[in-house]
């Protein structure tokens, strides 16, 4: 195309919305529901009621892979669009359908041209940008008059945090799919068989966490007589955080400081703690020599490989080792919570994350129709239709059916509540009480005890020692502490993170090896504030004190 969009600045793109915008109003360009004339709008009726007659909208479709469809169907012919046509009376068209890896760059070329489509699935940026230029309509009298109970409910998760990032003066101009931050929580994986061959239990400390390391490393845990295993397995990378917050090193989260002020974690003294004792375990040998010339899946094929036995990774590691335990049975690994160096509790840092935002254009003459649609995906999938059509809406996918609906939600932190259910039926052999997700869950714990090692990985994530266990344990005795900053990128971090990002990671990789003593991390923090950090902090401070 000879542009690359992915270099437009959040200040370019919002100047070209806005030209396209004026375009528009002038008379010089024109949207479909400008070149429309104007007629009464028709009563919509309540949360799924039909339209009669049915009304169009336009939108765009990233490819979720031909798996999550039935035989027959298609991206823009399956059975959500059939049943937004048959049931809602709403007939969805696709503007365009490009693959995930395309989907950003595709949406920017449509941004910057003006002709937008009329439900808008954006990133936060992308968001952004919509809003400073005026092209979104508000929302909040539709969403509290057609969403329905369940999508409410869905939407008032952790105190409505999901709406907060597209909430402007206390204006609604998007829907979100939120699920919920608890799946972030950070936790330590051990490998259980090791440590009962070094005969050590299970971790009440920090302390205990490096004994374990150093046993895996210098007890011969796998028994083959050699010193040829590493405690702790890391990449370039640096999954460090599980380590740190046994320090209280908040890494990469905004947190508030003793006056009240939010500050970066990354740059806190406890931080620096927890790296002088990562350098010792380097330079001890507890930790692989070449760590920092291998990626993420050099890392876990390492540890598939017997080499490590503990690594620091969120709820869905089992997939990543689960093939250790069909070549081995007495293989097992399980989760921790974080350990604490000191008389003061650990606690994980958990991160709001967007699954999607679907917002309006600006005179698009149905903004309900967007709350429709998502009332209609939660009615299928989780309300009383569930029952007797989920299985059709999913295709047999347990779930992953849903990415083919235009827009769709889902219950906020669900995993945990599944685990929940699925911990008391496996305690009592009462499966009554377990939820349509959760009985899926059950059964392939029962088909894992039963001998089919393919499931190991369903009971290391909801079984009573699992990861959702583990996160349970944290919700329950208020050990998280939420990232402050559940915003898009404020302007001197659109233009200054990849800086400070490569700066932590290069500093902390160099300490770590030793090549650089623990007390440049004092300058790292004087260089991060230079090059941008203070003003980012700022901005961050602002934009959180202006949306309370």
């Amino acid at each position: 195309m000879g542009i690359s969009f992915k270099r437009i600045t959040m200040l370019s793109m919002s100047v070209v919305l806005s030209a396209a915008l004026a375009a528009c109003s002038s008379g010089s360009g024109s949207t479909e529901a400008e070149s429309t004339p104007t007629t009464p709008q028709q009563d919509a009726g309540g949360p799924l009621t039909k339209y009669d007659p049915p009304i169009k909208l336009r939108s765009t479709m990233n490819e979720t892979g031909k798996e999550t469809l039935a035989e027959g169907d298609s991206h823009t012919d399956n059975i959500w669009l059939r049943g937004y046509k048959d049931e809602l009376g709403i007939e969805v068209t696709y503007d365009w359908v490009v693959a995930d890896a395309n989907y950003n760059d595709k949406m920017n070329v449509t941004l910057a041209s003006g002709d937008l489509p009329d439900v808008l699935k954006v990133s936060a940026v992308q968001f952004e940008q919509l809003h400073e230029a005026g092209m979104l309509e508000d929302l909040t009298e539709v969403y509290d008059k057609y969403a329905s109970d369940l999508v409410k409910e869905f939407l008032s998760a952790e105190d409505g945090a999901g709406l907060k990032p597209v909430t402007k003066d206390g204006k609604i101009y998007a829907m979100v799919s939120f699920p919920g931050s608890l799946d972030s929580s950070d936790m330590i994986w051990i490998r259980q068989d090791w440590l009962k061959n070094v005969g050590l239990d299970a971790p009440q400390s920090m302390q205990d966490v490096i004994e374990i390391a150093e046993a895996f490393t210098f007890k011969d845990p796998d028994g083959n007589g050699k010193q040829d295993t590493f405690g702790i397995a890391l990449n370039k990378d640096l999954p460090i955080n599980g380590f740190l917050l046994g320090y209280h090193g908040y890494l990469e989260t905004w947190i508030k400081d003793e006056s009240g002020q939010v500050v970066n974690g990354t740059i806190q003294p406890e931080v620096k703690e927890g790296l002088q004792e990562l350098q010792r375990l380097y330079k001890d040998g507890v930790i692989d020599p070449e760590f920092g010339v291998k990626d993420f899946a050099k890392m876990m094929e390492d540890v598939n490989a017997g080499k490590s036995g503990m690594f620091f990774l969120p709820q869905w590691a089992p997939f990543q080792v689960s093939g250790m335990i069909k070549n081995d049975p007495n293989v097992d690994w399980l989760p921790y919570p974080v350990q604490s160096i000191d008389d003061q509790p650990a606690k994980t840092q958990n991160h709001l994350t967007l699954g999607g935002i679907f917002a309006v254009r600006k005179g698009y003459e149905h903004p309900e129709a967007l709350i429709k649609l998502l009332n209609f995906q939660a009615e299928k999938m989780f309300g009383e239709a569930a029952e007797t059509e989920r299985a059709d809406y999913l295709n047999g996918m347990t779930g992953l059916g849903f990415q083919n609906a235009t827009v769709s939600n889902l219950p906020a932190n669900k995993n945990v509540q599944a685990q929940d259910e699925v911990e008391k039926a496996l305690e009592s052999g009462d499966t009554s009480g377990l939820g349509l997700e959760a009985k899926l869950f059950y059964d392939d714990i029962m088909d894992y005890r039963s001998g089919n090692l393919d499931k190991w990985h369903m009971e290391r994530i909801f079984g009573p020692e699992s990861s959702q266990g583990v996160i349970k344990y944290y919700r329950d005795n208020d050990l998280i502490v939420m990232n402050e900053f559940i915003y898009a990128p404020t302007k001197t971090m659109n233009t200054k993170s990849a800086t400070l990002d490569k700066l932590r990671a290069e500093t902390f990789l160099k300490i770590i090896y030793g090549n650089l003593p623990i007390d440049e991390f004092d300058n790292f923090v004087a260089n991060w504030k230079k090059l941008g950090g203070d003003e980012i902090t700022k901005e961050v401070n602002e934009l959180i004190n202006a949306s309370k």
